[in-house]
């Protein structure tokens, strides 16, 4: 148990030490990026709001060689919309991804792409995020960050087994740090007694990731336990989009109207509208609950809540909330932050013990090669 602890631990050094600094960027991703880019989250136009199907078409016009894959709607007034685009053909690439566009004007005021490796301050935090999630590997990455977390999850699972303490009146010396006892008891303290107090959290991280990067495989055991919600299919045709946009999110609001509006993207090839909403109480920033619409009349095909959903859509749906802390609002984020530079702790800490062991073990082996 402990060289499995010590060598996967030794192993995983670079990828959770990436992973914890990483998240905890990513704990205030739009904060920073805000700080870092303010023309994207405010723009100084006022009075009214231009109908989004304008907005559809001066990035149509502007971008021919993309289709929009869905707007971001942010909750701030002045905010810019985001439009997300996908090339039309396979094979092309875009110089931009990401574009933000003046509700008021129709204007483009910032673009950037998301999957550049550019450490410029409008590609950072897109960077920072495909580096935790995907290694910049998208799917492939997604796959290799996921299994580490695995292994990451189960390697604190053994670091939890071996410093349980054997009786119930040794959790007092387990999760205490003793003064003036050298550096290496220093090191074995941090290690054990950090460990224990935030290891759950740690597990929760690992176990969460791991869930969101491989649903191929989370997806189909939630399932066999408790039911999943499919997305619904329309009796639309292909291309039979008579609703446009700025119809599909006013149908959206109306079916909900205690929910703000926070994505709406358009599936061509089945037909449908799908809208992201966001309640007041709701999972993650983002919004979790979705509805879905008829892009050819318009009715609503269904609204999926996860909370109001199976046990499997809850446990699904919490899973964003629970990794970025958003579940719980600003102090989530905070402890996200400060849980992500805990792998930092335990690599240096680990690191030093073992070179220590290796240093004794070495003594002792010379003492008795010597002896002999």
């Amino acid at each position: 148990m402990v060289k499995l602890h010590r060598y996967s631990g030794l192993l995983l050094s670079l990828f959770i030490v990436m992973a914890g600094l990483t998240g905890s960027a990513l704990a205030f991703n739009d904060e920073i990026d805000a700080w870092l880019n303010p023309q994207f989250y405010h723009v100084a136009g006022n009075g009214e709001r231009l109908p989004i199907d304008k907005l559809v078409g001066v990035i149509e016009h502007d971008y021919p060689h993309a289709r929009l894959a869905f707007f971001g709607i942010d909750a701030e007034p002045n905010a810019p919309l985001q439009a997300r685009l996908r090339p039309k053909k396979a094979e092309d690439t875009l110089a931009a991804d990401t574009v933000f566009i003046d509700p008021f004007s129709a204007a483009v005021v910032g673009e950037r792409n998301s999957k550049a490796l550019s450490m410029a301050p409008q590609n950072l935090m897109p960077f920072l995020f495909r580096l935790h999630r995907y290694l910049l590997l998208d799917k492939t990455g997604a796959i290799i960050s996921g299994s580490l977390g695995l292994l990451w999850l189960a390697t604190l699972l053994i670091g939890f087994a071996l410093a349980w303490p054997k009786h119930r009146n040794g959790w007092r010396k387990a999760l205490s740090i003793k003064r003036g006892a050298g550096g290496f008891r220093l090191m074995y303290d941090l290690h054990r007694s950090v460990g224990l107090v935030a290891g759950v959290l740690l597990v929760i991280t690992a176990f969460t990731g791991a869930v969101m990067n491989l649903p191929d495989v989370a997806r189909p055991i939630v399932s066999s336990i408790s039911p999943l919600t499919s997305p619904p299919k329309s009796s639309t045709s292909s291309g039979d989009t008579r609703i446009d946009w700025q119809q599909a999110l006013t149908l959206a609001q109306a079916s909900m109207p205690q929910a703000t509006p926070t994505r709406i993207a358009r599936d061509d090839k089945h037909g449908i509208y799908q809208v992201r909403m966001r309640k007041s109480n709701d999972l993650q920033d983002g919004g979790s609950v979705r509805v879905f619409l008829d892009a050819g009349d318009g009715h609503v095909l269904h609204s999926l809540d996860p909370l109001k959903g199976s046990s499997g859509d809850a446990f699904i749906g919490v899973q964003y909330g629970l990794h970025t802390g958003q579940l719980l609002g600003l102090p989530g984020k905070i402890l996200v932050a400060f849980l992500g530079l805990l792998p930092l702790l335990f690599t240096i800490t680990g690191i030093l013990i073992w070179l220590q062991k290796r240093k004794s073990e070495a003594l002792v082996r010379n003492r008795r090669l010597h002896k002999a």
